[in-house]
């Protein structure tokens, strides 16, 4: 469970690069319900324009919490923290803090994209070109299009977490029309594929809906864990890039 509330907004999207399809502003929440009872709320927003070592950036914040009734149960507060240059697409820095139930974790990553290393507290680790983090991810994700996008197409997005680097696996399904809270969204459907026990049990049991526009907005996310399904589904989409009712 450590690490399920992060995974509802993993990215899944990597093609052929074309315009930014988010701005300054963009904020969006989801519901996050378990076997259909609503469990925690979840918001992920571009706050503003940083300049971080010489270097404009998009500060990107998320966050997710659980209901008050359940944190006397399971009590989650992760905070997500990236900030990502604004014409390479790849995070200059990254601070995580999450709770979730008896486990804390705080991390604070600084990249240096030149050198392919990131550094942690007093340690220097090895990357991969265009390597991502947690978060800045779905963003680098996003800025991709889907042209001659065909069943069973994998891609890889490489990202260092946990002080690891791997390469995410992204398989493309189907694409499918999804009533949401701000109407009738088509998307492509989307299924990670992590090695076994680095993130989750079974990537294969994971499905994610990102749609298919401009935006490429995560609308929804489905997954199952031993105990049941968890989903998160979109509920509320504001100063998006491109009006989502085309």
């Amino acid at each position: 469970m450590k690490k399920t509330i992060f995974l509802l907004f993993i990215p899944f999207i990597i093609f052929s690069q074309q315009k930014l399809p988010y701005k300054t502003g963009e904020y969006t929440s989801y519901d996050i319900s378990f076997e259909g009872l609503s469990v925690a709320f979840a918001e992920m927003e571009i706050k503003n324009m940083v300049l971080l070592k010489n270097t404009p950036t998009f500060h990107v914040v998320a966050t997710a919490r659980t209901a008050s009734f359940f944190d006397l149960f399971f009590k989650v507060r992760d905070l997500y923290e990236t900030y990502i240059d604004t014409a390479t697409i790849k995070p200059i820095r990254f601070y995580r803090n999450i709770q979730e139930g008896g486990y804390k974790k705080t991390q604070n990553y600084n990249f240096v994209h030149k050198d392919l290393k990131v550094l942690v507290k007093d340690t220097s680790y090895n990357i991969f070109e265009n390597t991502q983090d947690m978060l800045s991810a779905f963003f680098y994700a996003r800025t991709f299009s889907n042209k001659n996008l065909t069943k069973n197409t994998k891609f890889s997005v490489p990202v260092f977490m946990d002080e690891e680097n791997f390469n995410l696996d992204i398989l493309y399904l189907y694409n499918e029309a999804l009533e949401t809270k701000i109407g009738m969204v088509d998307c492509m459907v989307f299924k990670p594929i992590m090695q076994e026990g680095r993130v989750f049990e079974d990537g294969e049991r994971m499905k994610v809906w990102i749609s298919n526009d401009e935006n490429r907005l995560l609308i929804k996310v489905e997954t199952e864990i031993w105990a049941g399904t968890i989903k998160a589904e979109l509920i509320n989409a504001k100063n998006i890039q491109y009006n989502y009712n085309k």
